[in-house]
Formats: structure tokens, C-alpha cells, sequence
């Protein structure tokens, strides 16, 4: 239904778009010593603008991103971003599970959001490619 290459590539963009948002994470937190929950809203969100930009052209191939699929995706980001600031935020100051364990379970929760909002709504087959 969606390929297996389409959905592979989205996968390891996902990952390494999550290892980068532990690093910037990791600098905003221990060495800028932020808050936690401003800090994981930060980080995530540089990472919802690069994970749009490298999936619109490298995942699902379009020459040029635009306005409506971003808007689509940063709709669909924001539920996800919601799940996830919950949890790492929740389990770390709330349950005092260590922030980067806290961060693993969060990222893990959205993914099934992400992954369908993604395919069945941002990128869907058979849309208008130029909205």
C-alpha cells in the first residue's frame, strides 16, 4: 500500500531525526541548562521543520515543499509533539524516570500517530502534489 522503500526511508529519517533531537535536546538541557519541559518543546520543534523538509523531497519525492503540506504536517506534528512532550515531561519530573529513558518511551508513542497522519492524511497518494 504505501511501499516498503517509501516506508523504510520514512523510518530511518524518523530515527535520526529522533537521535538529533536527543542531541539538541541533551545541549539545550545539561549544557544551557534550560527548563526541561521549554527545552523538549524546542528541540521538537526543529526537528518537525527538518523532518518536513527531508521527508517532502527525499521520502516522497517532491522538487519543492509547499505551504499546504506543511501546514498539514505541522497539524499532524502538533498531536504527536503533544503525546510525546506529555510522557517525557510526565514520566521524568512527574515519576522521576531519567530524561532520556523518558524521551525513548515518548518518541516511541507518537510514532504510531506520526505514521499514520503522515501516510493516510500529509503525503496520501492521489492528492494534489502542489498543495
Amino acid at each position: 500500500m504505501w511501499g516498503r522503500r517509501r516506508l523504510a526511508s520514512w523510518i530511518a529519517l524518523g530515527l535520526t531525526a529522533s537521535l538529533l533531537e536527543l542531541a539538541l535536546l541533551r545541549v539545550l538541557y545539561e549544557l544551557l541548562q534550560w527548563p526541561l519541559p521549554f527545552a523538549t518543546a524546542v528541540a521538537a520543534e526543529v526537528l518537525i521543520m527538518f523532518k518536513f523538509l527531508m521527508n517532502d523531497r527525499l521520502v516522497f519525492n517532491h522538487p519543492w515543499p509547499t505551504f499546504g503540506r506543511l501546514a498539514r504536517y505541522h497539524g499532524a506534528s502538533a498531536g504527536a509533539l503533544v503525546v510525546y512532550w506529555l510522557v517525557v515531561n510526565a514520566l521524568s519530573l512527574l515519576l522521576g524516570v531519567v530524561y532520556v529513558v523518558a524521551f525513548v518511551v515518548g518518541t516511541a508513542a507518537a510514532f504510531t500517530w506520526s505514521l499514520l497522519t503522515n501516510f493516510l492524511w500529509v503525503w496520501r497518494v492521489g492528492t494534489n502534489a502542489r498543495a
